[in-house]
């Protein structure tokens, strides 16, 4: 089926700001704004995603058209890297706050336990949703968590890679639909992650909530470290990653050399009126 054919629901209209950022929506917003619109979305059961773009994400959209696409079409495109900060900052001449995206993911698990929520933890490598549910349920009993211990093959385009993944693909949605969660974290890399969203979460009818989180179940399943915060404070958690993941070489590279690069480049050849966007978007 197209992606076309699944329709967004009609919400009631909520103001909110967004900037551009070589022509990719960034959410201008804080993170107290964030949780309330959350919170409030949660209350009415109307539908919203939210994804957490960081520079090298930010590099793969400009050449991706359905990664942009489904970035904008996020009710949520919260900053998740201080490189995005810099680089509004130098276009716009104005501040962004960055919200980290596995800070928020804990923020919003921390409001699914308030609220006694179904929460559904799809995707991560080899078992860490099944390590990372168990260690939150120790910490927040009055969520129900589900999960499965494998999940299928996904490509670059959010679509599972064979006959077989197929096959599980459709008994795992099947699965969420019976559960029907409130929430669900959706845990790959970019870009499979964002149009797995996508191209599934309006098919989802009794899911309220969804959220693109990367990595974030290692962090909470303790199978990575997080960096020193006097590390993050100086921009510099790249290091840290660096150190523990030397085969993540590439995609650092991108992130701190690429993209400022890329966004200077930018700034010099891109109108002034267009640079300086920034609207309020109603969905």
């Amino acid at each position: 089926m197209e992606i076309n054919k699944y329709r967004r629901h009609k919400y009631p209209k909520v103001e909110r700001k967004y900037g551009e950022i070589m022509g990719i929506k960034v959410s201008i917003t804080t993170k107290t704004e964030v949780l309330e619109f959350i919170n409030s979305r949660l209350e009415t059961k109307d539908k919203f995603y939210i994804v957490t773009p960081n520079p090298e994400n930010l590099l793969l959209a400009t050449k991706d058209w359905l990664l942009q696409k489904a970035i904008r079409r996020a009710d949520l495109s919260t900053p998740d890297g201080i490189g995005l900060k810099f680089a509004y900052k130098f276009l716009h001449a104005k501040d962004l706050e960055i919200i980290k995206g596995r800070e928020l993911f804990l923020d919003i698990i921390k409001i699914a336990d308030e609220r006694k929520l179904r929460v559904y933890l799809f995707g991560g490598e080899s078992g860490e949703s099944e390590k990372a549910k168990e260690v939150l349920a120790r910490t927040y009993k009055n969520i129900t968590f589900k999960t499965h211990r494998e999940f299928p093959q996904y490509s670059k385009n959010g679509q599972p890679v064979s006959e077989a993944s197929r096959k599980m693909h459709k008994i795992i949605l099947g699965s969420i639909k019976l559960f029907e969660p409130d929430l669900i974290f959706v845990a790959m890399n970019t870009p499979k992650q964002e149009k797995w969203i996508f191209r599934n979460f309006y098919r989802l009818l009794n899911v309220t909530g969804a959220m693109a989180v990367g990595g974030t179940f290692n962090y909470v399943a303790g199978s990575m470290k997080l960096p020193p915060k006097w590390l993050e404070k100086l921009g510099l958690e790249w290091v840290y990653r660096l150190i523990q993941e030397p085969w993540r070489f590439k995609r650092i590279l991108n992130a701190v050399i690429v993209f400022p690069w890329r966004v200077f480049m930018w700034k010099i050849n891109t109108p002034e009126r267009t640079r300086s966007r920034a609207e309020t978007e109603r969905k």
